[in-house]
């Protein structure tokens, strides 16, 4: 802070370089009709140097005429009513701000001053951006803790800070949900401009979102809540991860992309969607494939064939005659599990709907 207001003319290019000091004298608080008045009442002025004052004095009004009327005003006025005689010397550091305000904006490419200085809004970075840091600390002193969130904490909104420091959330659109627990941004559900759902959006991002298939905890897991909004907006499925597949190809209990797990567990041979027979379809498929085993130790054992033609006789739903078949060749009919089990329960569960002798 500068304890002399001399303003020579390196200080505000038109100063009062004029009056030269001269004797001492205790601290005096007169009121002078001009600037020049009071200087040289207390500097003691003498020969031209009053006349050059008033010269300088009327170059800076002239300067500040034309944009800046208000600041040199408040800056005479300061300097002509509050200034004191201090040894000699006419001193006003009350009004440094209102000097910086002027000197501002006279040379706005001044970079150590803020021509808006002291108006209640932050003009530095922080704040409007339109001073440099350092020239406006009465209106920065407060700053507001929660700037780049997205939501406006100035009086016009929630009112948390004070005007001019939270510009930049201030700026944008609001958005009407954010804190929900959901991303509302682009990325999101694209309710809200970018950058005005901060804290919902600050969640990882989907890479998977508008395929048809949800990708939250409650379809495929790979992407966190809130993040797959219009492939979820479905109802949920509430049979997912049994091991059976609940959507239009399978059980047909949930909708398409609900039961993601189960329904990506199809073998190669169930993708076929036919059960068929010994010759066709699934069965035929899973007889060649995964099934070739079981079925090849069926067929080679003398049990498990007898106990085959025994429960074909058999109705369907039986349980009896099944149950008898299995008491005469138990062994075999433990061959024939494995192998029914095979087909009907694993490689074919969708193809054939599980309609195995023993069920699944």
């Amino acid at each position: 802070m500068r304890v002399r207001h001399v303003m020579a003319t390196a200080a505000l290019a038109v100063g009062f370089a004029a009056c030269a000091s001269s004797g001492a004298g205790e601290p005096l608080e007169p009121v002078y009709a001009t600037v020049c008045e009071a200087r040289c009442a207390c500097e003691d002025c003498s020969g031209d140097n009053d006349g050059l004052c008033e010269a300088e004095q009327d170059a800076l009004t002239g300067r500040a005429e034309e944009r800046c009327q208000d600041e040199h005003t408040e800056y005479i006025e300061c300097v002509r009513l509050e200034g004191r005689c201090v040894d000699g010397h006419h001193v006003a550091e009350v009004c440094d701000g209102a000097e910086a305000a002027l000197l501002g904006c006279l040379d706005p490419g001044d970079e150590e001053h803020c021509s808006t200085a002291g108006d209640g809004i932050c003009d530095e970075p922080e704040g409007t951006g339109a001073c440099p840091a350092g020239t406006d600390p009465d209106d920065c002193r407060s700053l507001c803790p929660s700037t780049g969130n997205g939501v406006c904490d100035e009086p016009e909104n929630t009112g948390l800070c004070p005007a001019g420091t939270d510009v930049e959330d201030c700026a944008l659109p609001r958005c009407e949900y954010v804190m929900d627990g959901t991303c509302d941004e682009p990325e999101g559900t694209n309710r809200c401009p970018e950058g005005t759902d901060v804290d919902d959006c600050a969640a990882p991002t989907c890479a998977d979102t508008n395929d048809s298939e949800c990708d939250e905890p409650e379809g495929t897991g790979q992407c966190a809540e809130g993040t797959d909004v219009d492939d979820c907006a479905v109802e949920p499925c509430l049979t997912t991860n049994d091991g059976e597949c609940d959507e239009p190809e399978g059980t047909g209990s949930c909708a398409e992309g609900t039961d993601v797990n189960d329904c990506n567990d199809l073998g190669t041979c169930d993708s076929l969607r036919s059960c068929g027979n010994e010759t066709s379809g699934c069965v035929a498929c899973a007889n060649e494939g995964s099934c070739a085993d079981a079925l090849a130790a069926c067929v080679s054992d003398d049990e498990c064939i007898y106990f085959r033609q025994c429960a074909v006789t058999c109705a369907k739903g039986d349980a009896t005659c099944l149950s008898a078949c299995e008491g005469q060749r138990p062994a075999g009919a433990a061959l024939y599990r494995l192998y029914d089990r095979c087909v009907h329960c694993s490689e074919c569960r969708i193809s054939c709907n599980k309609r195995g002798l023993f069920g699944c």
